[in-house]
């Protein structure tokens, strides 16, 4: 095999243009994948070179398994580089968006055919404007992360742009159509992209009314997901605390929930009525 050069490589393929969308992570696997084609390598070769797995090396490229510090090294070691993927593992990090939340949303929502939530006090994180997830983080982050966090959640509505987008079910408190996130605009404007989300064809809306109690449904938000291989996880958040789990009494508990809850639900029609009229609301 030809010797490969990164010298040539540095300045052209893998500099991040200002304003790069990407995540540390996807750029990471975007990276590694043109370092390793402008190297002429399969990824059995890389893998023989970092002295890993081939399907690792599959894996980190398609975004599947997130890299670790062994592998980042090893890429820099390979590709003669000074830190490109150490640098790129430690964004990854120190990223908020991390933590016990990133494996669904980097791993779970993409690859699922069959999403599920319930979010008894806010719009879904998936369903927000960049306004109304800004004013949520501005309460809670420090002030120079929270661009990072808002694109990052208003990036995960591209799931349902690919070839084969998931079928999504969202249920939410009626309450959330009169909660003042923000300023009265936002609200209102957020309400607006909501209304039109309902009519996506991959996207299911419902409201379920105040005087319904869902009691089932007050500990706190969570969803579901069912992925392409027909298994089942699900996340479950708290004030405190958060998780990621494919445990099969965690998924039948939720699931169960969710039906509960779903039994006092509006119909479509009316859930669309009810956010035009807290359109009406906010707006005047």
């Amino acid at each position: 095999m030809k010797e490969f050069c990164p010298a040539h490589h540095r300045g052209d393929v893998m500099q991040a243009a200002p304003g790069d969308s990407m995540s540390p992570r996807a750029r990471f696997a975007h990276d590694l994948t043109e370092y390793r084609k402008s190297a002429k390598m399969t990824q059995a070769a890389l893998a023989l070179r970092m002295r890993c797995h081939e399907s690792l090396i599959s894996h980190i490229e398609t975004g599947r398994r997130a890299p670790t510090v062994d592998i980042a090294e090893e890429a820099d070691r390979t590709f003669g580089l000074d830190g490109h993927f150490v640098a790129l593992f430690t964004r990854i990090a120190q990223s908020p968006t991390l933590g016990w939340f990133a494996r669904w949303v980097e791993e779970i929502e993409p690859r699922a055919v069959i999403l599920q939530s319930w979010d008894p006090l806010l719009i879904p994180g998936i369903l927000q404007t960049p306004d109304y997830a800004r004013a949520i983080f501005q309460t809670g982050s420090a002030p120079d992360r929270v661009e990072e966090r808002v694109e990052a959640r208003i990036r995960r509505i591209s799931i349902f742009d690919g070839a084969c987008p998931p079928t999504f079910l969202a249920l939410m408190d009626e309450g959330v159509l009169h909660r003042p996130i923000g300023t009265a605009d936002i609200l209102a404007a957020q309400l607006r992209y909501l209304l039109e989300l309902t009519r996506h064809p991959q996207i299911t809306v419902q409201l379920v009314p105040v005087v319904a109690g869902c009691v089932p449904g007050m500990m706190s938000a969570f969803a579901l997901a069912r992925l392409r291989d027909g298994s089942e996880v699900v996340s479950a958040d708290s004030v405190l605390s958060g998780q990621v789990t494919a445990d099969h009494d965690a998924v039948v508990q939720l699931k169960q929930r969710y039906d509960r809850i779903r039994a006092d639900a509006q119909p479509r029609f009316d859930t669309q009525q009810a956010i035009e009229d807290a359109i009406g609301k906010w707006t005047r």
